[in-house]
């Protein structure tokens, strides 16, 4: 049997990192064993779905990497078939119609009872002009039971499941029936979604049974914050867009999302290819996967690291406003800058800002700072001298030239060095002067100086 895995986001907002690693193990999990990955939009909520989330959603997964075989299915275009499947329920004893008015409901709901239907054994006795909704028969005196591949055997008792609604009163199906009866159309074989879900797929597992079908289970752990508590829509406001716009790689948000509840021995870097032959659904754990931001910008940090500077150029000149048309260095210079901020870097857009602050001169200065430029006065005249009389301008002679004056006045590195990095990049830190400073070229770095 081909295996077939589905996503099913409803189009209600922008993919955030636990929708996308939802996606991502459901991709995997079918690559992994030479199967489909499907993508389904849960759109039949008309008031808050919009076609433009739908658009950010499919554009993120295309980002990613994650290819979605055949057709996207939108859920709302099936719902006479959902609507034929609650009416053979119906006949078959499976379910029935109610009839019971929101205030009976509403005192189960006061009380927290579990609510019970006086229409669930009278079909004989039906109302002719009332309207109605229909409720699954659950079954009653027996467990459930769900052999979930990542979470084990879980049972729940009956008495926990009630009958739900599966037809609204107004005649449109609910969710629960719509995203079961569209798994068994596609033939999904294995339903991997968050263990938020767990009781949705209990519920669903009677439809599931019903129907005589037997998909497989797996409820992915959710993704905890920094304080391990579960991530609000505040601790995920960031998109997989947000992610793109601010510099990250979608190989390192891949790396990063396959680590986050899923090991590989201590292996802490895998390649897209590596993660579609090794990932294995059982490898998965069962406890809550935490958010760490530095590890994922060490990532981007890696990733960045591997990609050609010639790579990172271009998409800085194509994504970068302010640097579209720069003037102050040229190509070549530009490139040169960019391998050396990149190694520190965790995102393309850390080294736009970094090589953008190059190209002008820092002009507010601390008070700490402003004491470090009074004690560099008296050394500028030497290092200027020392710059100007190097013949071949290169790293090695400009850190030659810099240790003579050190020597010449028997100082330390930083009563020259801080100075110097402040004057010319506008920062007490970052990465090598001498490097810079080859780049920025005499006249650039002396202006600087003296200024």
């Amino acid at each position: 049997m081909t295996v077939i895995t589905r996503f099913a986001p409803s189009p209600t907002g922008a993919l955030h990192l636990g929708g996308a690693r939802t996606a991502l193990f459901n991709y995997l999990h079918a690559k992994r064993n030479n199967g489909k990955f499907r993508l389904r939009i849960e759109d039949t909520d008309r008031n808050r779905n919009s076609e433009e989330s739908t658009k950010v959603i499919t554009k993120s997964l295309e980002w990613l990497g994650l290819e979605v075989d055949d057709d996207i299915i939108y859920q709302s275009n099936n719902q006479t078939e959902h609507t034929l499947i609650a009416e053979s329920l119906l006949s078959k004893g499976l379910a029935y119609k109610c009839y019971h008015d929101k205030e009976y409901i509403q005192q189960f709901s006061n009380s927290k009872q579990k609510f019970y239907s006086e229409w669930r054994d009278k079909q004989n006795l039906l109302p002719t002009k009332k309207d109605f909704c229909i409720r699954i028969k659950s079954p009653l005196n027996r467990d459930h039971i769900i052999k979930d591949r990542i979470q084990g055997n879980v049972k729940v008792s009956a008495n926990e499941i009630d009958d739900y609604i599966i037809i609204r009163s107004d005649g449109t199906p609910t969710f629960l029936l719509s995203s079961a009866a569209d798994d068994f159309k596609m033939k999904i074989t294995d339903i991997i979604r968050g263990d938020d879900h767990l009781t949705n797929s209990f519920r669903q597992k009677i439809i599931f049974d019903f129907l005589n079908y037997k998909p497989n289970f797996a409820h992915i752990s959710l993704i905890h914050n920094k304080d391990n508590q579960k991530m609000s829509k505040r601790d995920n406001s960031t998109s997989l867009i947000d992610y793109k716009m601010k510099g990250y790689l979608p190989e390192a948000i891949i790396n990063y999302l396959a680590r986050l509840g899923w090991s590989y021995g201590n292996q802490e870097t895998f390649s897209f290819d590596f993660l579609k032959k090794n990932f294995e659904l059982d490898s998965l754990g069962k406890s809550p996967a935490r958010y760490d931001e530095k590890k994922l910008n060490f990532l981007n940090n890696f990733y960045i690291k591997k990609m050609s500077n010639k790579g990172i150029f271009d998409y800085i000149k194509n994504n970068d406003e302010q640097l579209k048309n720069i003037d102050f260095f040229n190509q070549k210079e530009l490139i040169e800058l960019i391998s050396i901020f990149k190694d520190r870097s965790s995102s393309l857009n850390e080294i736009a800002s970094n090589v953008l602050q190059m190209t002008s001169v820092k002009k507010n200065f601390t008070n700490e700072e402003k004491l470090i430029l009074e004690n560099f006065e008296k050394y500028k005249s030497l290092i200027c001298d020392k710059f100007s009389n190097i013949i071949e301008w290169n790293e090695l002679n400009i850190e030659n030239e810099i240790k003579e004056v050190i020597k010449y006045y028997q100082i330390d590195f930083k009563s020259i060095g801080q100075p110097l990095r402040l004057l010319i990049t506008g920062s007490l830190f970052g990465p090598s002067l001498s490097k810079i400073i080859k780049v920025l070229g005499l006249q650039k770095t002396i202006k600087r100086i003296n200024r």
